[in-house]
């Protein structure tokens, strides 16, 4: 490989290409472009290798990506001094790991002489699923949820998760590619049309037939009511107006609780109080609830200490009876880095107060680490909190302990009119598809609502409005193929990767 420093104008198809894709995430979810986006990079890609060119690509193109579709992360400036230089890092990571991507796919072209139909899917799918280990992890964008404003062209989610729809996507992305290389250069293009025909057709024939057939029947249906209290992110840790806002969930439940409701849903952290978990908790403590058989499922920040006198803080579910008795309490598994479990703690050691943010103990909380089922009669439901919605592992670990629907509560007040609640709202089409169950969702500002098995939205909310919902929810336990056996796709895209790798490796040496 030989350098090259000058810039010109094909330097700027990675940018074109990173904002293609990014306009085909919600809000803008011109969807077409995750068809087609990826086009400008490969061309860029296919061009003379140099050690300037791949590192361009590895940085323009994700930094352009990335820095739109989460360039919400930034307008979060007014809660935390964290915000900007969070988005900033995040970004850098992001573009960071795709070197993932172009590294193989440029090397084993040089090497080993293989095509990018050959090796970019797997390199793509490889690059997505490692942003979402360690302590940095921040799974926000992978290219499979840019599909989700059409729940039809992603029903083969249950069989090969979001991963797998990112994987189909890069394929119909290189074998345009082929086509557009071969009609501007003179080469073959009949084979990889068949090829792109086949592959998007085999897809949306299955498609057809989940969304035509259906999923199987219901062992019945739940009336799941949720409150929408629409409390401002900047009163709702004010101690000030702390029995106010108590006071109108309250109300607001009285208002959702019927005789035929099943279940009511507050959001994430609700309750504006930490809740000692060494003592007995009855939410008649915050208010008076209503007459009648209905519990309640609410977020509420929880702190307890260890046998040593450390105080560990968590962001908790907890499902209360209709006379307030808590019946399990679930904790946040999977943290937002930097803002509820800073990045390194043990490594770095810094201090709670350093990562507060209004007053809250964020940056300073303990992972959660079972993965709890709640019972109401007739059946089970487990919750994920906020952002927790972004791991498709989680959903999945949650059927398989036993849940027949699960719930989603946030609170996306931080978020703004931004791309954000968006954005969050829409990973729960692909985590109903993949596990073939219902959803419930609800958020303190927004968007609330209910998705089916099929990843329908059912009910939606605006965005920052006073609202109450209810809906008959399927209660389901039939297991689907993603389910039972997860991300086979990701773990063959390792191995692919690696033997390719090591295939280039040995030619090499042998020279």
């Amino acid at each position: 490989m030989v350098k090259r420093k000058s810039w010109s104008r094909e330097d700027l198809l990675p940018a074109l290409s990173g904002l293609m894709l990014g306009l085909a995430f919600a809000p803008t979810n011109l969807v077409i472009l995750a068809f087609i986006g990826l086009l400008p990079l490969l061309i860029y890609l296919d061009g003379p290798i140099t050690v300037t060119r791949i590192v361009r690509a590895s940085f323009i193109f994700p930094f352009v990506l990335y820095g739109f579709t989460l360039n919400w992360l930034a307008g979060m400036a007014g809660f935390s001094w964290l915000a900007v230089p969070g988005y900033l890092i995040i970004v850098f990571v992001y573009s960071c790991g795709f070197f993932v991507f172009t590294l193989p796919v440029v090397l084993l072209k040089k090497y080993l002489r293989l095509p990018f139909i050959a090796t970019a899917p797997f390199a793509w799918v490889a690059c997505e699923r490692l942003r979402g280990y360690g302590d940095l992890a921040f799974p926000w964008s992978n290219l499979g949820c840019s599909l989700t404003r059409f729940p039809f062209l992603v029903q083969f989610a249950d069989l090969v998760g979001v991963f797998g729809v990112s994987f189909w996507l890069i394929v119909l992305n290189v074998l345009v590619f082929e086509i557009f290389k071969g009609l501007r250069h003179g080469g073959r293009t009949r084979g990889y049309a068949i090829a792109l025909g086949l592959v998007f057709g085999g897809v949306i024939t299955y498609d057809a037939v989940r969304w035509f057939g259906g999923v199987g029947p219901a062992m019945g249906y739940k009336e799941i009511a949720v409150i929408q209290p629409n409390v401002a992110q900047k009163i709702k840790w004010d101690e000030h107006y702390s029995r106010q806002i108590l006071d109108h969930v309250f109300t607001m439940n009285a208002a959702a609780t019927k005789p035929s409701t099943d279940l009511v849903v507050w959001p994430e952290t609700a309750i504006p109080y930490y809740v000692d978990e060494q003592r007995t908790f009855h939410l008649t403590e915050m208010g008076k609830l209503p007459g009648g058989k209905t519990p309640i499922l609410t977020g509420l920040l929880t702190s307890s200490r260890d046998p040593v006198g450390t105080t560990h803080y968590f962001n908790a579910a907890a499902l209360f009876n209709s006379q307030g008795e808590m019946q399990g309490r679930y904790k946040k598994t999977y943290l937002v880095p930097g803002s509820e479990g800073y990045p390194f703690r043990k490594l770095l050691g810094f201090t709670r107060a350093f990562f507060s943010i209004q007053d809250v103990s964020y940056g300073a909380m303990d992972p959660g680490h079972e993965f709890t089922v709640f019972q109401i009669p007739g059946a089970k439901f487990s919750v994920m909190i906020c952002y927790e919605s972004v791991y498709p592992q989680l959903t999945r670990g949650f059927r398989l302990a036993g849940a027949n629907f699960i719930v989603n509560i946030t609170n996306d007040a931080w978020f703004g009119h931004s791309f954000a609640p968006y954005q969050h709202a829409d990973f729960l089409v692909l985590r109903a598809i993949e596990n073939r169950t219902a959803i419930v969702r609800c958020g303190n500002t927004g968007i609330s609502g209910f998705v089916d098995p099929l990843g329908r939205w059912q009910q939606k909310t605006a965005i920052f409005t006073e609202t109450i919902i209810s809906q008959r929810v399927p209660v389901t336990d039939r297991l689907t193929f993603y389910t039972r056996f997860g991300d086979l796709v990701v773990y063959v895209s390792y191995g692919a990767l690696g033997l390719f790798l090591l295939m280039a490796l040995k030619k090499k040496l042998s020279r």
